[in-house]
């Protein structure tokens, strides 16, 4: 009788499975990043987006005598109202009736706490807009800390 000579393929199989664990552990820090990545700057842009349609609002009420305040609160979205910020100016520097200038500023966040290094600060947009009339108001603010707007 002649005996063949095998190799076990319960040990093969033991160092495949180390070497898969291995490659695992190298890669789950990149697909961890990437996926905090694409929550985290996906809240940024969506909250970007919805300071922009405020402040696109609030100047478009604000032309036409409208509240601006009041627009931009209403239009904030899924925005904390008590973080958002905003001020308006009507600059009459090139003459009457003049320019509304809207700015809304949003502090920027990061979810998963993994890019709070980057996102430490604050989101800000500035809509300006003919003035159709002689304004009533000049200006006005609501939560605003520093920063000027204007054209």
């Amino acid at each position: 009788m002649s005996r063949s000579c095998r190799r076990n393929p319960s040990k093969r199989d033991d160092h495949q499975r180390g070497a898969s664990v291995v490659e695992f552990a190298i890669i789950l820090p990149l697909l961890l990043t990437m996926l905090l990545g694409v929550i985290d700057f996906g809240l940024f842009y969506s909250e970007n987006i919805g300071i922009q349609a405020a402040a696109r609002e609030g100047a478009r009420q604000g032309i036409t005598q409208g509240d601006v305040i009041a627009s931009v609160n209403s239009a904030r979205g899924n925005l904390d109202a008590t973080k958002l910020q905003t001020k308006f100016v009507v600059d009459t520097t090139g003459g009457a009736p003049g320019k509304l200038v809207v700015c809304v500023r949003y502090p920027q966040r990061s979810v998963s706490g993994f890019f709070s290094w980057m996102l430490n600060s604050y989101s800000e947009t500035k809509y300006v807009m003919k003035m159709e009339g002689t304004a009533t108001v000049t200006s006005g603010s609501k939560n605003w800390t520093g920063g000027t707007c204007a054209a």
